[in-house]
This record gives C-alpha cells, sequence and structure tokens, in this order.
C-alpha cells in the first residue's frame, strides 16, 4: 500500500494549522507545505498591532 501524500499550499496560519491538524489525525501521512514567502508561519494575532503602528519593527512578529 503506498503512503498517503498531502500537499498544502500556502504555509502561514491556515497552512501551518492544517498540517498539524493532519499530522494528528495521521502520524504516518508525508506532509508538504508550499510557502512562496520567506517564513513558514508567523503571529498572525500581531498583525492588527503593526498595522495599527503599536509595533513598528515588522521583525517583532515572527519567532524562532
Amino acid at each position: 500500500m503506498n503512503p498517503k501524500r498531502l500537499l498544502i499550499v500556502g504555509g502561514v496560519a491556515g497552512g501551518a494549522s492544517c498540517a498539524a491538524r493532519a499530522r494528528r489525525l495521521s502520524e504516518d501521512t508525508e506532509i508538504i507545505v508550499f510557502e512562496r514567502g520567506p517564513y513558514v508561519s508567523f503571529a498572525n494575532c500581531g498583525l492588527p498591532y503593526y498595522v495599527g503602528n503599536v509595533i513598528t519593527k515588522e521583525r517583532s512578529l515572527f519567532m524562532a
């Protein structure tokens, strides 16, 4: 039997959530996330603060 493969387009909040959920549902599925930007996910809940100039450095939204 061939292993299942899941391809996810978009690696920000929705894509990362989808990948995490898929992993919880199946440890055997190969999960591949495609993201065109330089970061896979970021603190999406901080975006209103960045847009409202409360957070002035975009880099503050990223974590390692």
